[in-house]
């Protein structure tokens, strides 16, 4: 470090020494200051540069982790801490706005028999292929999407009813059928099919989005209780 600015003080030296031995100056001796003076100007200038771009380098590196920690790795869709801090956020937002909160609970069907009948790199294939839809679907109905676990997904729709929320799930479904991955194993349909829980409130208390996700989640247990490949609606007094 005692040497960084090595340059710097020799020249300041020679200036000091010039101004102290001498009051008048030769053209000679002005332009080597000066000349000396050009370069460290540029190293300066030089020096700025690579200090704006180690920050813009910084900058991107922390977007880029907060991105990850955000992110599942392999869909590439929210992950499900994420999701949850977004969730919170909304409940409290439509708590505020007096507004409706629609969630569904999305499960590959028979994903286990998948990954035994095609191995793991293929079964991972088949969760991307069934995240972009997803994502394409939440983006048509301004939804949130994440995966959730394993083979299990979920979607919140901000300001979305029970009927538009049966609505994003039934193109969920038509679109899983037009993606068409081939699924021998499963006892449903002859390609991948997904079951659909579905839960809809208008939120009154800050603590009770918990209670939301495991309506949708009971939802679900009965679309695949009811031979899977469709969705079901959590109905509010049916609870045993």
């Amino acid at each position: 470090m005692d040497t960084l600015y090595l340059e710097e003080e020799l020249v300041l030296n020679k200036a000091e020494r010039l101004l102290s031995e001498k009051e008048i100056f030769t053209r000679e001796e002005y332009s080597e200051v000066y000349e000396e003076y050009k370069k460290l100007l540029r190293q300066m200038k030089t020096l700025v540069k690579v200090a704006d771009l180690t920050q813009l380098e910084l900058k991107t590196l922390s977007e880029e982790l907060s991105k990850v920690s955000r992110m599942d790795g392999l869909t590439e869709l929210y992950n499900r801490r994420y999701f949850r801090e977004l969730y919170s956020q909304e409940w409290q937002m439509a708590m505020q706005e007096n507004s409706v909160l629609s969630l569904l609970m999305i499960d590959i069907d028979n994903f286990k028999k998948y990954n035994d009948t095609y191995g793991h790199l293929q079964g991972d294939v088949c969760l991307k292929e069934a995240a972009a839809v997803f994502r394409r679907e939440a983006e048509k109905a301004g939804a949130l999407v994440a995966r959730f676990g394993g083979e299990e997904f979920v979607m919140l729709l901000p300001g979305a009813d029970c009927r538009a929320a049966e609505q994003v799930a039934e193109n969920l479904n038509k679109s899983m059928e037009k993606l068409n991955l081939i699924h021998p194993q499963t006892a449903v349909q002859t390609h991948v099919t997904i079951s659909i829980g579905i839960a809809s409130a208008r939120p009154e208390k800050a603590g009770d989005f918990q209670l939301l996700m495991d309506e949708a989640d009971r939802a679900l247990y009965q679309a695949k209780a009811d031979g899977r490949n469709c969705y079901r609606i959590f109905q509010r007094g049916s609870e045993k």
